[in-house]
């Protein structure tokens, strides 16, 4: 992945909303692929990358929605 913003896979605006799993785990869902992406801790830059589809994802908190 180049980074460049010229497509929905590296596209720096796509957020998707944290939730607790079934399993009470930490995740969000990918914005391109809805894979399920688990998380222990949240990075300090908020965001997660999809392992299926490597979009990066800007995590909205579980407390700030």
């Amino acid at each position: 992945m180049s980074g460049c913003g010229s497509c929905s896979s590296c596209n720096s605006s796509d957020k998707g909303k944290e939730y607790k799993n079934q399993l009470g785990q930490s995740a969000v869902k990918c914005t391109l692929c809805e894979q399920e992406i688990v998380f222990e801790k949240l990075p300090k830059s908020g965001k997660v990358r999809c392992e299926q589809c490597d979009t990066v994802i800007q995590v909205i908190p579980l407390l700030l929605h």
